[in-house]
């Protein structure tokens, strides 16, 4: 039982990081490209990548309303970046949770 939850552990930690990394490379790209192209959404989600509001965005794939191919394309890859990160602290806390 003490090798699942090590295993647990270091999956979750790797698939957090590896999350995070996505996830701060493709806001930086989203970002931009919504002030060029979606003002008024880049206004509605601010300009912080932390926020609830913001991380919520990519949870729940609310760029695919906006309708831009371009935009789903690297919102995308943030999505997987963050379900990445909760699936990670998911696995964290299930490991410290069996033992």
């Amino acid at each position: 039982m003490h090798a699942v939850r090590e295993f647990m552990l270091l999956a979750g930690l790797g698939f957090f990081v590896a999350g995070l990394t996505t996830y701060l490379m493709t806001w930086i790209l989203v970002v931009v490209h919504l002030r060029d192209h979606h003002p008024q959404e880049r206004k509605r989600l601010g300009g912080f990548m932390f926020t609830p509001h913001a991380f919520g965005w990519f949870l729940l794939r609310r760029y695919v309303a906006l309708g831009d191919k371009s935009l789903n394309g690297l919102a995308r890859l943030g999505a997987i970046g963050a379900w990445a990160i909760v699936l990670g602290l998911l696995a964290v806390i299930a490991s410290k949770a069996t033992g």
